[in-house]
């Protein structure tokens, strides 16, 4: 290879080099986030939902409009977290309505227990921290509607 060639060709490696790094980089400057905008997106992002979990169910018990029922399912829904937290626990009748309990302001590993007196097994829930009024829960004619 003559040296007129090996100039053309080591120009175009590096050409070649150089527009592959310019393209792989943005051209816009990265903002840093600040310490209270990390904070509030990671609370933003936490999921209460999934610091409720089931502590036990059981079939069977005395209903005020019915006396014993052996359709009557009971739940037990407990607070894992370390925050206070607002639960709105909804669960199935046989007639496919749902009957609906809350408990606001729960604080860790306290239990909220809900029941329906004919029963399916199927129960809902929402949660949100303690307070946070601008998450809504659904009403119990919502709820009826859309489950």
């Amino acid at each position: 290879m003559n040296q007129k060639n090996l100039l053309l060709v080591s120009t175009l490696v590096t050409s070649l080099v150089l527009l592959f790094v310019l393209s792989s980089h943005s051209s816009k400057p990265v903002a840093q986030k600040g310490v209270d905008e990390v904070y509030l997106n990671l609370h933003a992002q936490k999921d209460w939902n999934s610091c409720i979990s089931k502590a036990g169910s059981s079939w069977g018990g005395k209903c005020l409009s019915y006396g014993f029922s052996e359709d009557m399912y009971n739940i037990d829904l407990v607070n894992n977290c370390t925050d206070k937290l607002d639960l709105m626990c909804c669960v199935q009748r046989m007639n496919g309505q749902w009957r609906c309990f809350y408990r606001l302001d729960m604080n860790p590993n306290d239990t909220l227990s809900a029941y329906a007196c004919k029963g399916t097994g199927k129960y809902l829930k929402w949660v949100r921290k303690a307070g946070d009024v601008q998450v809504k829960f659904p009403s119990v004619d919502e709820v009826n509607d859309q489950y």
